[in-house]
């Protein structure tokens, strides 16, 4: 299979805009919202990004391991994301959940204690513990995954089955009627249940590749236009107790994140220095930027920065000090080898292994 420089793109993009979603979704915690067009205009945006960046993600993902499964066999597809994820997980887990934990109560500037560390939980990582999950099982179900490729699955049909499912698994939805997450050690059963059939769609999607992704590239305008529209009718009626909100949320969910990858084979299928350079970099980047976005979102708010200023200043330094971070400390060391395959040389010109 060529690269598909879309996909890669796609991948990297959703994970950088866990920056932008986690600065949005707790800059509340620290400074109150100045109106309710704010609040309402803040609350907007980590909802938009929230219903769709992870489901598009695992699609993503499921496309890619079938992809590995069917280069490198069984045991190098086992060994590649025991190597790349979960070892990667063991590594950053508690050393990250304590450094949220710390940069989160910002004690050092305000005596305040918002977050307390205990319980530990998998906090932001907890998507590598899933794909864990997922890889384990994708291999022990091979016979299952070849006879899903061997039929002919047509994209619509798989999202009307994701979006029916959300609003009627258990735990999928929170009491707010948004994507919920399962951070424990024990994850919410319906919740993986969940994501692993979005996973699986992604696998399907590699064995009817030429199909899927020419369909999400001519349908990717009309379900941008249709998440919309859907999830800004979700927006304002999330409250009313309406027994359809919950099926208007799950086709949301499934056009918002088919849009997404559709909108990058669509427009972002050539290759590029900066992209790659910033896809290699994405996995080193959500790893450590929690922690980061914390620090700026307590400075900013006690410095008297308002909300929207606190989330465009805390993205951006955030974003700055993580491709830093990885020009001088990942894409040159070891840490390259564990989390992008291959250490790259000084001055070299190459795309980074999956």
């Amino acid at each position: 299979m060529s690269r598909l420089h879309a996909l890669d793109s796609a991948r990297a993009t959703l994970l950088l805009l866990g920056v932008l979603f986690h600065s949005a979704v707790f800059v509340y915690l620290y400074q109150e919202p100045a109106s309710f067009t704010e609040f309402l205009v803040v609350t907007y945006l980590h909802q938009l990004l929230h219903v769709f960046r992870m489901p598009a993600f695992f699609v993503i993902s499921g496309f890619f391991a079938a992809y590995l499964l069917e280069a490198r066999g069984p045991r190098r597809f086992l060994g590649n994301r025991l190597s790349r994820i979960a070892l990667p997980l063991a590594i950053f887990w508690l050393p990250l959940t304590f450094a949220n934990g710390w940069a989160s109560q910002g004690s050092w500037i305000t005596g305040r204690q918002t977050f307390s560390i205990l319980p530990i939980d998998f906090q932001h990582l907890w998507f590598l513990f899933f794909i864990v999950i997922y890889s384990l099982i994708f291999v022990a179900m091979g016979r299952v995954t070849f006879w899903l490729a061997g039929r002919r699955i047509h994209p619509l049909l798989t999202m009307v089955l994701i979006g029916s499912l959300a609003p009627v698994l258990p735990g999928v939805l929170d009491k707010e009627g948004t994507l919920s997450t399962s951070t424990g050690i024990f994850p919410d059963p319906g919740l993986l249940l969940w994501y692993f059939v979005i996973f699986l769609s992604g696998a399907v999607a590699y064995h009817q590749r030429e199909f899927w992704l020419q369909y999400l590239r001519r349908s990717a305008i009309w379900f941008t236009v249709l998440f919309l529209i859907l999830f800004t009718a979700f927006f304002f009626v999330q409250d009313w107790g309406l027994a359809v909100t919950g099926w208007i949320y799950g086709a949301a969910v499934v056009l918002g994140s088919y849009a997404v990858i559709g909108l990058f084979l669509r427009f972002g299928d050539k290759p590029s220095r900066a992209m790659t350079f910033v896809a290699d970099a994405s996995y080193w980047l959500y790893l450590v930027h929690l922690p980061l976005v914390f620090l700026f979102l307590v400075v900013f708010s006690v410095s008297g920065f308002g909300a929207f200023a606190t989330i465009a200043l805390s993205s951006t330094l955030t974003l700055f000090l993580g491709l830093l971070s990885y020009k001088v400390l990942v894409r040159h060391t070891v840490i390259s080898n564990l989390l992008n395959g291959k250490r790259h040389p000084f001055g070299a010109k190459k795309q980074s292994d999956l």
